[in-house]
């Protein structure tokens, strides 16, 4: 199994290094660079009233909520305290024989599997295609005959978006066999790429997880829904525990739903600092073309040092040798505000000076 860990651990580092929580740069998760909304804050202050109350038993507002952003049936909607319980709960309810993971990949879906007694297969992109999932992996993944395949669009860590022939072929091999295709879009709205949640609406088997903790900054409040078919997100939504969302996570829904302007502008300023980042890190490794908030980076047999002496200074970034997939060497970098990418490459050339 592989090693439970994940990026953002700015609370454990502040401890560590004697510092302000504030004072940490942190690179090791995707989170919107452009922050929060501007308004959020106010929002949270003025209905802070409402936590002497429960919250909302089944997060009913937020379901409305979402539903009326995205035009689907309030039935095809789940809300979850960020996509784990999700994952969690397909992989405990569903309870799949044969389950695939398309990799390198998020480990929350091995982690998920194993927890529920599962091993599940796993069927990796190449590096040599820029770790880009083609029709051979989809070919691979059909020989295991799965009953349940994890993938992610775009994939993290890679950042790599599904190209559209692909998909299909992923969802066309669901259809003909009874496999269900769980899609990972965590990172889509910082893409191009549009969300394929009204497809899963409609197609039986088919489950999208859509976050709004990473493009709203507010991975502290754990916030986000899964969308499928009625009669396929029934079995889990039969399973949800009460109280799913607090108080001000639900009110922090309701205010982000909102800000469409934001999340469409922060995909721009995203791209932007993207290259930004790309810049500052390619004389130190090999990078993975990314569509996403996040730098892939091989720096071989210098990453555990680049990783200590980053630490020192207060800068986090994320060891991804734990991907399966991946192994000693490679690193991920979040797309952060142009004076924090600016700190990164101060201090990436000081150790090389």
């Amino acid at each position: 199994m592989t090693e439970h860990r994940h990026g953002g651990r700015v609370f454990d580092a502040a401890r560590e290094l004697g510092m302000p929580w504030n004072r940490i740069l942190d690179f090791s998760a995707n989170i919107n660079p452009s922050g929060q909304p501007k308004g959020l804050k106010a929002h949270l202050f003025a209905n802070f009233p409402e936590t002497v109350h429960y919250p909302d038993v089944k997060a009913g507002s937020l379901v409305k909520a979402v539903a009326d952003a995205t035009g689907l049936p309030a039935e095809a909607i789940l809300p979850g305290a960020g996509s784990t319980p999700h994952i969690r709960m397909i992989a405990r309810i569903l309870a799949p024989k044969r389950p695939v993971i398309i990799g390198p990949a998020f480990a929350e879906y091995e982690e998920a599997l194993t927890a529920a007694g599962k091993k599940p297969a796993h069927v990796g992109a190449q590096e040599k295609n820029g770790f880009e999932v083609t029709l051979e992996e989809v070919r691979l993944a059909a020989k295991l005959k799965p009953d349940l395949i994890f993938l992610a669009n775009p994939a993290n860590p890679t950042g790599k978006l599904l190209p559209g022939p692909v998909l299909d072929a992923f969802l066309q091999h669901g259809n003909a066999s009874g496999c269900w295709i769980v899609l990972d879009e965590a990172f889509i709205d910082f893409t191009e790429e549009r969300s394929r949640e009204g497809t899963a609406a409609v197609t039986e088997r088919f489950l999208v997880l859509r976050s709004l903790t990473k493009i709203f900054a507010i991975p502290g409040l754990r916030l986000a829904y899964l969308v499928g078919h009625p009669e396929s997100v029934k079995p889990l939504a039969d399973r949800l525990e009460p109280w799913p969302l607090n108080s001000m996570a639900l009110e922090a829904g309701l205010f982000c739903l909102s800000q469409k302007a934001f999340a469409d502008a922060s995909s721009a300023v995203t791209s932007k600092l993207r290259k930004l980042l790309q810049a500052a890190l390619s004389p130190y490794g090999k990078l993975v073309d990314s569509d996403a908030n996040f730098i892939l980076m091989d720096a071989g047999p210098k990453a555990e040092g680049i990783i200590a002496r980053l630490y020192k200074k207060g800068i986090l970034v994320r060891d991804a040798s734990n991907f399966r997939g991946l192994g000693p060497g490679w690193l991920r970098f979040a797309v952060r505000p142009a004076a924090e990418i600016k700190a990164l490459s101060e201090a990436l050339a000081s150790e090389n000076a």
